[in-house]
């Protein structure tokens, strides 16, 4: 029988009962963090306006000397963007404004609603360009700048609007491997595929159903809130950007294993899912969540390498970072259920000789890896002639997908785990979201 609902459960007593019946506004963090929504129109194209925007960043990235051709001169300047966005978000809060006024100036529908009905608190604008930007040197300082809010103020979500084209792979993806196992508030974006200035935009209800969701008891984690459903950060990829086909009634974004619901299913029972954010407080002095700063954040990202085997890459390529003592972690996007050929196969098993974290996950949309078939990849770990008995191991990534798996690499790395805690790593992850 499936659960009443697998997203969040009940803490919190009954508030008084206003839109919805949710209450009276909830204190929030809201961050801008770039994307569709905000945009404005130059010379018939939408791009990002704002104290960090599109402009701005191709500035810093000049000015930082990002743009060489020598990758020793590419990685120092990209620490060097590194730490300059993170001394500029640091003084963020000089800047902040009134999210929920400022907001629903356009977040409103006709239904009366306002997103000022539902949260308030300040707007921290972090970044307004274009979400194709958010690669490891800008990621990094946002996510550990979002996780020092949490800490800081666990008892106030992290609500924020973010652009659609990195939406499952960018944000959502670290901070729900980083936070999954405390009492941190969670991380819930929204965006949308037309500005809010444009006509007939989805950015109003997107936002507003942001807010309702500031209401509703959340597990740990970060989630994503796109056309009246909400996505848990593990398990949601983006489909369309044309909004031209719908998949098993989903549009732009789809959920591959079906853990996602819909805002009016949860805000309906309200009364069983009602947040107590008073209740949430930091982990103890040892998480990790409390080392993280972004320089070792970038390090981490920087040293993990993603293969696709159904981009028929050069296997040689593939060697190249296999080998390469820089690399930490590997993650194999493996046909079907975790199969591989035979080449990398012999690679990917050195590598994990070698001590790297290797790990089998599948390159399908709806992913899985699983022992079924002999040119499985996970079938080395008890084969005498690879791994059996070397107390070494290729790690599984069970249902989940290339960019989470990713996401867990890189926290394994920031823990210095070996192989087989990794491992563990990834089975309470998977179990936390359903995922094994």
């Amino acid at each position: 029988m499936k659960p009443e609902s697998n997203i969040g459960g009940p803490k919190g007593p009954i508030q008084r009962e206003r839109k919805e019946g949710l209450g009276k506004p909830v204190p929030v963090n809201f961050f801008k963090l770039g994307g569709t929504w905000d945009m404005i129109f130059r010379d018939g194209q939408k791009i990002g306006s704002g104290s960090l925007d599109d402009d701005k960043l191709l500035e810093m990235q000049t000015l930082s000397g990002i743009f060489t051709r020598n990758p020793e001169e590419r990685t120092a300047a990209e620490r060097k963007l590194v730490t300059e966005l993170y001394a500029r978000f640091k003084e963020i809060n000089r800047e902040k404004k009134d999210a929920a006024k400022h907001l629903s100036e356009w977040a409103k529908n006709d239904r009366d609603e306002r997103l000022d009905d539902f949260v308030e608190g300040p707007l921290l604008p972090l970044f307004s360009g274009d979400s194709s930007h958010l690669r490891n040197p800008i990621t990094a300082p946002i996510i550990a700048t979002l996780i020092e809010k949490a800490i800081a103020e666990p008892d106030k979500p992290i609500l924020g609007g973010q652009g659609t084209d990195t939406a499952d792979i960018a944000l959502l993806g670290p901070y729900d491997v980083l936070t999954f196992d405390t009492e941190l508030p969670p991380l819930v974006l929204a965006g949308a595929n037309r500005s809010h200035r444009e006509d007939n935009s989805d950015a109003p209800q997107n936002f507003i159903d942001l807010a309702k969701l500031a209401h509703i008891d959340l597990e740990p984690g970060a989630y994503w809130i796109f056309q009246g459903k909400v996505y848990k950060g593990s398990d949601f990829i983006k489909i369309d950007p044309l909004e031209s086909r719908i998949i098993e009634s989903q549009s732009t974004f789809w959920s591959a294993h079906g853990t996602n619901e819909t805002v009016s299913g949860l805000v309906s029972r309200i009364g069983k899912l009602r947040a107590n954010w008073q209740a949430r407080k930091a982990p103890s002095a040892e998480h990790i969540v409390h080392r993280i700063t972004p320089e070792k954040l970038y390090e981490a990202f920087e040293q993990v390498y993603v293969d696709d085997l159904g981009n028929q890459n050069s296997i040689p390529q593939l060697m190249g970072h296999l080998y390469d003592s820089r690399t930490k972690g590997v993650v194999v996007g493996a046909h079907s259920l975790g199969n591989v050929d035979n080449e990398a196969r012999y690679d990917l098993v050195q590598a994990a000789i070698d001590g790297k974290l290797v790990v089998d996950a599948s390159r399908t949309l709806i992913g899985a890896t699983t022992l079924d078939y002999s040119a499985s990849l996970l079938g080395a770990n008890t084969n005498p002639k690879e791994l059996g008995g070397t107390g070494k191991i290729i790690i599984t990534a069970y249902k989940l997908s290339k960019s989470m798996s990713r996401a867990l690499l890189t926290r394994a790395i920031l823990e210095d785990l070996d192989q087989n805690q990794t491992q563990k790593l990834f089975d309470n992850y998977a179990k936390s979201r359903g995922l094994i």
